[in-house]
């Protein structure tokens, strides 16, 4: 029997993990134990309403309202839905919806539940003009210039019959690719890591530079209207039609369902369940909404829910096995990362041995220990995470877990400053730091240098072939020779690989170079402004952080790289090799046929490598992204093209083939 204090350390326990979610962006357990927590405590407060207090979490919407952002009033209230997780549930609501509106059969729209931050957008005389969070309901936190630096966002409506005013109801939301290089800038630097793409999204929306969360690289989706009325749609299913013609980007056709009844909308729920894992972002399920828009004033609201939807959200992907060893990895730039050697287990269709571990901290906060039996699961990030240990099952000889006095790879005296989670090694020529850098230089994101992956560099490295970057421009056969499985054909592959790296853009070398902080974009910036590797080096730290998009801590660390001896010995020594970054183009990006232009790449292109076609593509103004969707305007298809090709022909979308590339440039 539940007693008053149960239901006080409840509330209590609510609130924490609201705080940690909300306020820290630093969640402590899965969205499905924290929904069993909260209904527990709707439950109590519904059978002993004398009980509930007027600072129950049961009591508020959303997320909490930010310190240094403005709030405004919404112009309509931003509820949050309610939840479900089983068939039964999904039929009470529809069953509900039924009665309500004295009805027997009601048409619904189902389409995706992501797992982002709530944005409510406006749009006055087609002009965006202001973006809030979802805040308390009642109002939000105002990130209009944040939402600006999304790509993704038309700052302008297109199409005929604009409306006077507009406001959107969407997500922002960051993919997977964009979430995992985040991470490893974050790891390498020695922050402490995102939790999940979601709490990412969050904490990035309300950073209080623009600049910074511009860096973020975010997106935003859009699938509702503030206020339905006046509007050309009668109903939700034809929202994101309307939408779409607007400019916005919203749901693939594929993820938004009319359905009748309870069996369709389970029928579309198991089809987004099985196929969620190739999605380049995050859901936790799907919303089910009444799709004639007439009927959501009828349905009305509670004080916190809409009436007319639901979300129907999956259980977490989870599995349990045991941690047979910690092992601790040492990147380029020095960071010691410790890894769960695990128990071979089946999670979401693929065989998973190993996990991150992440740092110290992240061991201690959860007491994971070599021996424990594990929850594991598999969510943004490819490598999977040990979500919880079961204390119950350790045995009685077990031992906290600390990270190594010395690194495992050189023995250099490890070290930790007080700014940073992460503990580096500091000895620059450590084994494994030579590897990271030089597989670095060579990996797609930089160099793009085929045949010269890590396991590659791992023997160059070992077998003393090159200790620096630049000598992998001095390889030759008779070195290639030495390595296990090289005969004459890879041998050839490889080293002309190596030569057709040897004119990178600018931007493309400053990003291999593996300076901390800086990333893609940075480094686009750093080319457009510097255009030419020896002025770069010249700036101080004030010239970097005069160039748009450059913060405090990456005018530090350029600063600081480009005062380094040894540095600067390797650029002179990559330029002495041959290297010639090329100077960014002068063509006008908005003068271009590609500017605004959305390309996928699919197949192998005969004279260009994938990072080659994609700058190119860049310099004029055009972004190219992972998967084909109704927003992509190209598909440049090479040789033995897969699965995108068959999606962007079934979508209707535009297809070149290399020598209609070549043209349009």
């Amino acid at each position: 029997m539940t007693s008053k204090d149960d239901y006080l350390k409840l509330v209590a326990e609510v609130r924490h993990y609201d705080k940690l979610y909300f306020v820290e962006h630093k969640p402590a357990i899965s969205d499905y134990e924290y929904d069993l927590l909260y209904k527990k405590l709707q439950k109590i407060e519904e059978e002993h309403p004398e009980w509930a207090l007027s600072f129950s979490p049961t009591k508020r919407v959303g997320n909490a309202l930010t310190g240094g952002f403005k709030q405004i009033v919404h112009t309509s209230p931003m509820l949050s839905l309610a939840n479900t997780y089983s068939a039964e549930e999904v039929e009470d609501f529809v069953q509900r919806v039924h009665k309500l509106l004295e009805k027997n059969q009601e048409v619904f729209c189902a389409e995706l539940k992501m797992d982002g931050v709530a944005v409510s957008v406006r749009y006055e005389n087609g002009i965006y003009v202001r973006a809030l969070t979802r805040g308390d309901g009642k109002k939000g936190d105002d990130i209009t210039n944040n939402m600006r630096t999304i790509r993704s966002l038309p700052l302008e409506l297109t199409g005929s019959h604009i409306p006077d005013v507009l406001e959107v109801r969407g997500e922002v939301y960051m993919t997977h690719a964009v979430f995992r290089k985040q991470n490893e800038e974050k790891e390498e630097s020695g922050e402490e890591l995102w939790a999940n793409p979601r709490n990412a999204a969050a904490g990035s929306l309300k950073l209080l530079d623009p600049k910074e969360a511009g860096e973020r690289k975010l997106s935003v989706v859009f699938y509702g209207l503030a206020d339905t009325a006046n509007f050309p749609v009668a109903t939700q299913y034809e929202v994101h039609a309307f939408l779409k013609k607007l400019g916005l980007p919203v749901f693939a056709h594929e993820h938004v369902m009319r359905c009748e009844g309870t069996a369709e909308i389970l029928k579309f729920a198991s089809k987004i369940e099985k196929t969620r894992d190739d999605l380049p972002f995050d859901i936790d399920g799907i919303v089910i909404k009444v799709d004639i828009l007439k009927h959501h004033p009828l349905l009305g609201k509670t004080s916190k829910n809409p009436r007319w939807a639901v979300a129907y959200k999956f259980a977490p992907e989870q599995a349990i096995t045991k941690i047979l060893d910690i092992t601790v990895q040492v990147g380029r730039t020095g960071v010691l990362t410790p890894v769960a050697e695990l128990e071979p287990v089946s999670l979401a269709g693929s065989t998973i041995a190993r996990a991150t571990l992440h740092n110290q901290e992240e061991i201690e906060r959860k007491d994971i220990r070599i021996g424990d039996s594990v929850t594991i699961e598999k969510g943004g990030d490819v490598i999977p995470k040990v979500v919880s240990v079961d204390v119950k099952k350790r045995s009685h000889g077990s031992k906290p877990w600390h990270m190594p006095l010395k690194c495992p790879s050189c023995g250099t005296s490890v070290v930790h400053q007080e700014e940073e989670v992460a503990v580096r090694c500091p000895n620059k020529h450590c084994l494994e730091q030579t590897i990271g850098r030089l597989a670095y230089f060579a990996s797609k994101d930089a160099l793009d240098i085929d045949h010269l992956g890590i396991k590659v560099v791992e023997q160059l490295v070992t077998k003393g072939l090159a200790k620096r970057i630049s000598d992998i421009y001095t390889l030759t056969p008779e070195d290639l020779a030495k390595l296990d499985g090289f005969k004459e054909k890879s041998i050839q592959n490889l080293l002309a690989s190596i030569d057709h790296s040897r004119k990178p853009t600018l931007a493309r070398f400053i990003l291999a170079l593996g300076i901390r902080y800086i990333g893609e974009e940075s480094a686009d910036k750093l080319a457009e402004e510097a255009r030419s590797i020896d002025k770069l080096a010249g700036m101080n730290k004030e010239e970097f952080l005069s160039i748009e998009g450059i913060g405090e801590k990456m005018a530090d660390a350029l600063a600081s790289y480009f005062q380094d001896k040894e540095h600067l010995k390797e650029i002179e020594a990559l330029l002495h090799v041959g290297v010639k970054p090329q100077v960014p183009t002068t063509i006008k990006r908005t003068d271009h046929v590609f500017s605004g232009k959305t390309f996928v790449l699919t197949g192998s292109l005969q004279n260009y490598t994938r990072q080659q076609a994609t700058d190119l593509i860049k310099e004029r103004g055009g972004k190219v992204t992972g998967s084909v969707s109704q927003n992509t305007d190209y598909v440049l298809v090479g040789e033995e093209a897969g699965s995108k090709l068959d999606k962007a022909k079934k979508l209707g979308v535009k297809i070149l083939s290399e020598e209609e590339l070549q043209k349009m440039l």
